[in-house]
């Protein structure tokens, strides 16, 4: 049953996650986090000092959870979606999602792993 609940909760942040992603001027089918590691690591680009920052943003507030490269590894998982850059307007509406949502979220995923350190992101042995 654990194993259903967190499921469960991965598609519906990822379904919200997309949703951000097309409110904001993108692809429907990829996530924020895509978005931005194509943009930040694969497609050249003026605005690559934007990308980078909500890349960071949206990476610290993983990395506890998810570790290192959240942004890229969601990209390379989710590479066959077509992501667009979008308008100077729809950027800066990307950029207020990310703050809105990355910033509590970072705060409760530093707490929850201080809390439960079982919970923590352990890079897998190879």
């Amino acid at each position: 049953m654990i194993g259903a609940k967190k499921s469960w909760i991965r598609s519906v942040c990822i379904a919200i996650d997309q949703l951000g992603n097309a409110i904001a001027g993108g692809n429907p089918g990829a996530t924020i986090s895509a978005r931005c590691g194509y943009f930040t690591r694969v497609k050249e680009t003026s605005f690559r000092r934007y990308w980078r920052i909500l890349e960071w943003m949206i990476n610290f507030a993983f990395l506890p959870i998810d570790g290192p490269d959240h942004c890229y590894r969601c990209y390379l998982w989710d590479h066959t979606e077509k992501h667009e850059e979008g308008s100077d307007f729809m950027r800066a509406l990307l950029g207020m999602i990310v703050i809105w949502f990355c910033v509590p979220l970072g705060l409760f995923t530093w707490l929850y792993v201080f809390i439960f350190p079982s919970a923590r992101w352990r890079k897998e042995k190879g």
